[in-house]
């Protein structure tokens, strides 16, 4: 069940620019990392606005999504033509009731499971359409290590409250997704130290904490990176065992 209505969703994406992440944003270089250039097929699960999908349309993987977002079966597909990747289907549906005959080599969600209370469950679907030899990546922002879910929860109360903060377990996403037949290639915290707060109603004392944070952020991140305490990101990326079904 998806905590946060659809609405808030549509909303915020209805006037959305669209844009491939940059070259320096840690969740890019993470995917690059493990993930080379291919020519399978590429499914990201809660796809729009596309920033990391385009990324994989750079690594030459063909391109599918589904996302309840309205803007989904034409505005995204047709901004990832007019950059020449390789388009495959686009889907307006609930990923809950979402079937599919297909099965991908690349199966992905950033900023996704963390949303749904059963979020072992569309953890599990995910897996399910992972093809032969095809690779799992999800990622989600972290809002459980100690001084990310303080900030968060003090600085950025409205938007800590849209997150399922138990579905950001590590520990469990990789004992969950080894028994269903992957190899574990990553599963951990990335990135340097970042944070970043959505627009909400504070005082003045939070107000000049939070110019405070970030006015401190490039300092931090020349000495923080890859630890569950201060990363901004939880990833795992996993390879499925080829000789299961």
């Amino acid at each position: 069940m998806n905590i946060v209505p659809q609405e808030y969703w549509d909303a915020y994406y209805k006037n959305f620019e669209f844009d491939i992440a940059p070259s320096n944003d840690e969740v890019r270089k993470w995917i690059e990392r493990f993930i080379k250039k291919g020519k399978g097929k590429c499914l990201e699960i809660g796809c729009f606005p596309g920033r990391y999908l385009a990324v994989f349309g750079e690594l030459g993987y063909e391109l599918n999504g589904i996302d309840l977002t309205p803007r989904v079966e034409k505005d995204l597909p047709n901004w990832l033509k007019n950059r020449f990747y390789n388009i495959g289907e686009f889907h307006k549906s609930n990923f809950e009731n979402y079937e599919s005959k297909l099965k991908f080599d690349i199966v992905s969600s950033f900023g996704f499971i963390e949303h749904f209370n059963n979020w072992e469950d569309i953890l599990i679907k995910h897996s399910s359409l992972v093809n032969k030899n095809g690779y799992l990546v999800v990622s989600v922002p972290n809002f459980k290590g100690t001084i990310q879910r303080l900030l968060h929860f003090i600085l950025d109360r409205q938007n800590y409250k849209r997150h399922n903060i138990k579905a950001m377990d590590i520990n469990k996403w990789r004992k969950l997704i080894a028994s269903l037949g992957f190899d574990i290639i990553y599963c951990g915290a990335f990135g340097i130290f970042d944070f970043w707060a959505e627009e909400q109603q504070r005082n003045a004392l939070l107000t000049f904490l939070l110019k405070c944070v970030i006015r401190l952020t490039p300092t931090f991140n020349k000495r923080l990176r890859n630890d569950e305490l201060y990363s901004p990101y939880y990833g795992i990326i996993a390879h499925k065992i080829d000789n299961l079904p």
